[in-house]
């Protein structure tokens, strides 16, 4: 008699979460990974809790986490992306690596493998798509995913040991980063207050920058919050003198 097996109605959010915890970097406070981790246990043995609360969560991760993140992704624009190509043409076999190499030579880049390109783009082939065969392409993709999980552990290599102070000095700009940009969302917030009318849709475009704290989101566009501030500080004014 075969027995079905319920699966989580929030699963891949969970799955995303996972992925957030597997993925934070260095330095994150061990005391609030452990409290996330719990959290996370929690969720997956409760099928019934609302995707709002894990939402919440992921986002609260994501904003805590922010500063490491963000001093991790500097340390490795500095240090990784060379790391990264070498690891990659080792990982190649010889007859695929050449032809790579012939394309670095005559101009090509590595994030042709997997840049976003714009809607009216897609329907053009990258300088990538020509140069390589579909199998070819195939096996440098997966080369350049093993690539970059070797640059990684070089990169958090660096900032456990010969890096670490680098590491530390970005993670305490980042810090002071975080809170300039909590501060102007919550000025925003506060305009909330001074009309019934716009109440509403403020506190929306809120909690919409607040969710840019979260893992799984592009991330806190500071130029964005800034062009809300004017805007709604513009429009509350020429509300209020109506």
């Amino acid at each position: 008699m075969s027995t079905n097996v319920i699966r989580h109605p929030h699963s891949y959010t969970l799955q995303l979460f996972r992925l957030a915890l597997d993925k934070l970097p260095p330095g994150f406070d061990p005391v609030r990974r452990t409290y996330f981790e719990r959290k996370l246990v929690e969720f997956e043995s409760k099928p019934k809790t609302p995707y709002e609360e894990i939402r919440l969560n992921i986002t609260q991760l994501g904003h805590e986490s922010w500063p490491e993140r963000q001093a991790y992704q500097e340390m490795y624009n500095r240090y990784g992306h060379s790391s990264e190509e070498s690891f990659l043409l080792e990982n190649l076999d010889l007859g695929i690596r050449q032809k790579f190499e012939k394309f670095l030579s005559d101009g090509g880049k590595i994030n042709y493998l997997n840049r976003i390109r714009p809607v009216d783009q897609l329907t053009t082939p990258t300088p990538f798509e020509r140069y390589f065969s579909p199998e070819e392409k195939f096996a440098i993709s997966q080369a350049l995913l093993t690539a970059c999980d070797q640059a990684r552990q070089e990169i958090e290599g660096l900032i456990m040991t010969s890096r670490s102070a680098e590491y530390k000095q970005l993670v305490q700009e980042f810090k002071q980063r975080a809170q300039v940009l909590e501060g102007k969302i919550k000025e925003l917030g506060k305009m909330a207050a001074f009309s019934d009318k716009w109440s509403e849709s403020i506190i929306d475009r809120v909690r919409v920058l607040e969710e840019g704290w979260s893992v799984i989101e592009a991330g806190v566009d500071e130029k964005e919050l800034d062009y809300e501030l004017e805007y709604w500080k513009g429009t509350l004014s020429s509300f209020l003198e109506a």
